[in-house]
């Protein structure tokens, strides 16, 4: 696990039952949605679920929201793991989804002008 605070967030939002635990310096979502919530720069975030794991960083390049990290699906079963961030200035969002135990994917997504991004990690049916 990277350097960070751990904080330790339960949801009723997901699908399964179980726990979301974050790792990072930046600040949780509230309880009942399984999402970190960061300004620039915020690296070092780990988010699990039973199913799914993902890590990003969070920066601002020329004034532009960048999400770089990875997600991966960690069971086999017939759910994807669902990583979606969102612009915290404009909303504005894109979303990886990868299916398929151990399979993972990079996240690089570019969110546009702003100065943070809300980050959740969950998962939908394959």
């Amino acid at each position: 696990m990277r350097h960070g605070k751990t904080a330790l967030a339960l949801t009723a939002a997901l699908v399964t039952a179980g726990t979301v635990t974050a790792a990072t310096g930046a600040t949780p979502a509230p309880a009942d949605e399984p999402a970190v919530m960061g300004s620039c720069p915020d690296t070092g975030n780990e988010v699990s679920v039973p199913g799914g794991y993902a890590e990003w960083s969070i920066t601002c390049e020329s004034g532009r929201v960048k999400v770089r990290g990875k997600i991966e699906d960690t069971r086999a079963d017939n759910d994807c793991a669902k990583a979606k961030g969102k612009n915290m200035n404009t909303g504005r969002w894109r979303s990886t989804k990868v299916c398929g135990w151990l399979n993972e994917k990079d996240i690089d997504w570019d969110l546009g002008k702003g100065k943070g991004a809300k980050v959740k990690l969950y998962l939908v049916d394959n």
